[in-house]
């Protein structure tokens, strides 16, 4: 807020006889309010306007005292009535604007602002308010247009870099968002709001060991930003260091005793995490506390339907409010939706549970997202089959075997359940969905220069090269370092099946798959990171059709790559449990092990499940969600052309 204004020489102003007499006067409420002697300042400006002067910079900075109090409505008519004296008062109608800002009149505050830059082109506050304003209406052409207005009034303004390197980011413009938000650091080194964008925009790029670091920064400057203990806690959990992420969360409420966001973040971790315990300990320990309500019903509910009590989960859920659901942070709101529609279905009110999946998968970070690049990505792997050289090449570069194995299939379907088992083998490690093939796709496209459909151009030592840098990735994510078997588990590697065959083609492949009918509403029904290829796992309709391109890859795969793999069937690990499992074991070539029944217990001591199937795994095999599709059989009405051919194909 802006007060302490020049003194008045319009012609209004001239029309008050005392004006200049009564300066000292009000020179002595201006120097009381600079030195932070608000009552006194406060009285005096009173005393002033009760003695009948009016002054613009009185009723100014009296208004800014006002609204400092969140007497908005005080405060207005105090800087409207400094307008009508003096209509060139920028300050006037900055402090105006900001008032609407807080108050939600974002029209009316446009229009004010607007009138603040006509009178002062150079008044950056104006811009940077303008800016929110456009981003609160999601106008984000107009918002990026202002950002670059103020970028040419202050070309090296921290604050100014660091927002357009946010703003960038958020469009999905990394290495421009990271050459603006370098520059403010460059300028101001201590500036913790950039460090908190580039750790944001680290962790954009999955470069988490970095965006750790940076958060650590902004904790160290800005030790009571809050909502960094919560991002820092993001990332530490991500990494497994879960302790560190508890201790995170609990010291962002700590700091602030009604952050919402972190009591939120909190009561999720917990429940991702299957801390059941101390959720309800938190749960218990926040009771009354009204700044929180809906995320104590919402969570409460959550873990009456881990407890398989849900008529008393539905009646919590159905009493948060949707108001507040509507205003909550995306996180929580996609959580409420994916926690009712769960607990819908359990009661068996199957159009509801429909309707809150729908809304569930309302996530905006996908508008970040291309669904169609991930389909090109999946053709683009194809082409190599059309390429002779990519076979020549392929069986001339293989020259010693070696012992690695990946678990594929698609999202959904019993990858995770089967992970779960295989890593109880006291000699088997499983690494949960870690993009090490990714890894190796941006060298070849970025260090090597070919696309994935030129894998033939590959030379031998540059698949060597690739070798080795995946066998030393995957050695360095294992947590039991005396694993004779290190398992890669990452579903929609499937696609990405030319690469690992020409790169290792003895490798070992486990494909898992279920009822694509059911494997389709599973998807459809999580809550997953949007990325490309997850931005086609949103409706019925988008999942079925990514599902049919990539059985059709598989296919594809499986005729012309000499694969050396297995099947594993979702419905017969189920029905079958001890039979299904060794012969896996025998495709491993390990001898089966008792601990593979005490798979529950694995997945219970495991410190984090990077799925959505955390909460599930934990649980003794069930049949309830073979055929569960049917329920929702009228939204397969546009699916079926997509997915018949593959329930004939697996034999369903």
């Amino acid at each position: 807020m802006k007060g302490f204004g020049p003194k008045n020489n319009s012609k209004e102003g001239n029309k008050h006889s005392n004006f200049f007499e009564n300066d000292s006067l009000i020179d002595n409420a201006l120097k009381l309010h600079s030195k932070g002697k608000i009552f006194e300042a406060k009285n005096s400006y009173l005393d002033l306007i009760k003695n009948g002067i009016s002054d613009p910079r009185v009723f100014t900075n009296l208004g800014v005292i006002f609204q400092s109090e969140k007497n908005y409505e005080k405060a207005s008519k105090l800087y409207k009535k400094s307008i009508i004296i003096f209509p060139e008062s920028h300050e006037a109608y900055s402090n105006l604007s900001r008032i609407l800002l807080e108050t939600g009149q974002y029209d009316l505050a446009e229009n004010y602002l607007i009138k603040v830059i006509k009178l002062k082109p150079d008044f950056l506050m104006a811009y940077q308010n303008l800016f929110n304003v456009y981003c609160i209406n999601n106008n984000r052409k107009k918002a990026e247009n202002v950002l670059y207005d103020c970028l040419k009034i202050a070309p090296n303004n921290p604050l100014v870099l660091s927002n357009l390197g946010r703003f960038l980011l958020d469009k999905g413009n990394f290495d421009e968002a990271k050459k603006y938000i370098n520059k403010a650091i460059d300028l101001k080194p201590d500036f913790w709001i950039a460090y908190n964008n580039l750790a944001t925009l680290e962790a954009s790029e999955g470069n988490l060991i970095e965006a750790e670091k940076n958060f650590h920064k902004v904790i160290k400057i800005n030790p009571n930003f809050v909502e960094a203990y919560v991002n820092l806690g993001e990332i530490k959990n991500d990494l497994h260091k879960v302790k560190e992420a508890e201790e995170l969360f609990l010291k962002s409420v700590k700091i602030k005793e009604d952050f919402i966001n972190g009591y939120s973040s909190l009561f999720r971790f917990y429940e991702k995490t299957n801390n059941l315990i101390k959720l309800k300990e938190q749960l218990n320990l926040q009771n009354g506390n009204n700044e929180i309500k809906n995320e104590l019903l919402m969570y409460e509910a959550r873990v009456l339907f881990r407890e398989k009590k849900f008529f008393k989960a539905k009646e919590l859920i159905d009493k948060v409010s949707l108001d507040w659901v509507q205003r909550t942070d995306a996180n929580t709101r996609l959580n409420f939706w994916s926690f009712k529609a769960f607990i819908e279905e359990k009661l068996e009110n199957f159009n509801n549970a429909y309707e809150a999946f729908l809304k569930s998968q309302l996530n905006s970070k996908y508008e970040r997202c291309n669904k169609e690049l991930f389909r090109n990505y999946i053709i683009d792997y194809e082409k190599n089959l059309n390429n002779q050289d990519f076979f020549h090449k392929k069986d001339s570069y293989f020259k010693e075997k070696k012992n690695v194995y990946f678990l594929i299939g698609f999202p959904r379907s019993g990858t995770t359940l089967l992970d779960t088992i295989l890593r109880s083998h006291p000699d088997i490690d499983v690494i949960e969905e870690k993009p090490i093939i990714n890894s190796l796709e941006r060298i070849i496209k970025t260090q090597l220069k070919y696309k994935l459909s030129e894998i033939h151009k590959l030379t031998e030592p540059e698949v060597e090269k690739l070798r080795e840098y995946y066998l030393k990735s995957i050695s360095k994510l294992t947590d039991k370092k005396n694993s004779r078997i290190i398992i890669d588990k990452f579903p929609f590697q499937t696609v990405s099946l030319p690469l690992i065959n020409f790169i290792f083609p003895e490798a070992k492949i486990i494909f898992a798959h279920r009822h694509p009918y059911d494997t389709v509403l599973s998807c459809f029904q999580q809550c997953f990171e949007p990325n490309n290829a997850m931005a086609n796992l949103r409706s019925l309709r988008e999942s079925s059709e990514i599902y049919d391109l990539s059985m059709k890859a598989w296919v594809k795969y499986k005729e012309n790559l000499n694969l050396n793999f297995t099947m594993s069937k979702y419905e017969s690990l189920i029905d079958n449990f001890e039979v299904q499992t060794m012969k896996i074991m025998d495709f491993l070539e390990i001898e089966w092990n008792q601990n593979i029944k005490n798979y529950r217990e694995t997945a219970l001591n495991r410190i984090k499940i990077n799925t959505p199937s955390s909460s599930q795994v934990v649980q003794p095999l069930y049949k309830s969600s073979i055929a569960k599709w049917l329920n929702y059989k009228p939204y397969f009405d546009d699916c079926h052309v997509f997915l018949e051919n593959w329930v004939k194909y697996f034999n369903y």
